[in-house]
């Protein structure tokens, strides 16, 4: 009866966001009752920054220069879209697995010690003394450096973290050898990694051994059964893998049902493995498990020599691994960096500055040229402006009901904003009710409750 698996010993090697009074107010001089009712609702709503960053329409008329900024804009915009595309595709990639392929080498070997028995003199006994024969397996690797290499760097990961379980089966008498034949190391979820394994154990002559090497995979692969592999050709692979094969082979063969297309309609070879005429796709992940198995580990055979104090295996066993792309840390920090942010934002602040700036200017310059072109009309104009004004605020506003039967009076610029306001504040008191009304239903609902 084969005895407890036991532990092998690990080496360790050191390293590396009111309503109006009357049509006829001039709006743009009030407050904005939206802004009041918005922040009436959320008090904690933040002043919103100044994003306005356009220069005044014919202003290159003036400044013929004005038109490399509009550029500068048309530029922008053109740079901003390609970065915020350029993130979206970083981050698609970064939530698939990024690996980069690299080479593993194995070396195996042993070393033997106590092996001189001691031939009294009188007869012909062989004692060994307090010196009991022994043998050490040693099982190590390392990770080779890629071939275009620049530089030779500290490896970034050790032997064991690339095994879920290494297995040593040994080829001697269990009678003789009551310890085991096996001997089983299986990873620890918080173990830390090791540059390889020692096996010691009694014995003083040669003996076979199989080693099991069980690769850890992310995600895992599996193994395919014949019937799945007949139809994908494919005999490794992820379960995301399989079924995305499975998913071009339904497509490359119109598979799907015409009126749902959730319903695969199987062929001879699908109805094989499945053993049902239709399935829905998203039983797929299902079906397919009882068509995979875990990949078979790897073998190396090797004889343990106890005639000499060290013996080294003729081979090393180069084993390919998967790693996790370095770029893809880089990536992450690419896509999450905010560094620069802070100064955009500054200078996007003295850009809304600036552009503020030349609006005021514009502003001052079209009102000294009417006053200059015409100033009798410019005051009258001016004066009758200022007076309604005043009369808005003083709450006095008469409106003239001869001006407000021509078609005219509602073509001032003014009107567009009024009704602008006028809707949003409507809107808002709206919200307003119905928020309060919904705060009283669920007031009354824990009342009846209690």
């Amino acid at each position: 009866m084969m005895n407890a698996p036991t532990q092998p010993r690990p080496i360790h090697n050191a390293g590396p966001p009111a309503g109006m009074s009357s049509p006829a107010t001039v709006v743009r001089k009030r407050a904005i009752p939206e802004a009041a009712a918005i922040n009436a609702m959320n008090p904690q709503v933040k002043k919103k920054r100044a994003i306005d960053r356009n220069i005044p329409e014919k202003l290159d008329t003036l400044v013929p220069e004005s038109r490399l900024y509009t550029e500068l804009q048309e530029f922008e915009r053109k740079l901003d879209s390609t970065i915020v595309r350029k993130k979206l595709e970083i981050t698609e990639s970064l939530s698939k697995p990024m690996k980069v392929k690299r080479t593993l080498r194995v070396f195996i070997s042993n070393t033997s010690c106590n092996q001189q028995p001691i031939q009294e003199a009188e007869g012909n006994e062989i004692d060994y003394g307090s010196n009991i024969p022994a043998w050490t397996l040693r099982i190590e690797g390392r990770l080779l450096d890629p071939i275009n290499a620049k530089s030779t760097r500290p490896p970034t990961r050790k032997f064991s973290h690339f095994f879920k379980s290494i297995i040593v089966e040994l080829d001697r008498d269990p009678e003789m050898y009551p310890e085991g034949n096996l001997i089983e190391w299986n990873k620890a979820p918080d173990s830390d990694d090791v540059d390889g394994f020692e096996i010691k154990r009694k014995g003083d002559a040669n003996l076979k051994a199989k080693i099991f090497l069980n690769l850890d995979q992310q995600p895992p692969r599996y193994k395919l059964s014949p019937e799945l592999e007949s139809v994908l050709d494919i005999q490794e692979e992820t379960k995301q893998g399989i079924i995305m094969a499975l998913w071009q082979y339904i497509k490359h063969n119109n598979l799907q049902d015409n009126e749902d297309k959730r319903i695969i309609n199987n062929d001879m070879r699908l109805y094989g493995i499945f053993n049902a005429p239709r399935i829905a796709f998203p039983q797929v992940p299902e079906l397919i498990s009882k068509h995979l198995a875990p990949v078979d580990p790897i073998v190396i055979e090797y004889t343990i020599r106890v005639d000499k104090e060290f013996h080294q295996s003729r081979y090393a066993y180069d084993i390919e691994v998967e790693l996790d792309d370095p770029n893809k840390m880089r990536l992450a920090a690419l896509a999450s960096n905010s560094v620069n942010q802070k100064e955009i934002h500054n200078l996007d602040d003295k850009i809304v500055q600036c552009v503020q700036s030349i609006n005021n200017s514009k502003t001052k310059r079209d009102f000294l040229l009417n006053f200059a072109n015409s100033p009798i009309d410019f005051i009258n104009k001016w004066i009758a402006s200022q007076s309604r004004d005043l009369e808005v605020i003083l709450g006095e506003s008469k409106v003239n009901l001869e001006e407000q039967r021509k078609s005219e009076f509602y073509k001032q610029d003014w009107v567009n904003e009024a009704v602008f306001h006028y809707t949003n504040a409507q809107t808002q008191r709206r919200m307003q009710e119905l928020l309060g009304a919904s705060s009283m239903n669920r007031n009354d609902q824990r009342f009846l409750n209690k």
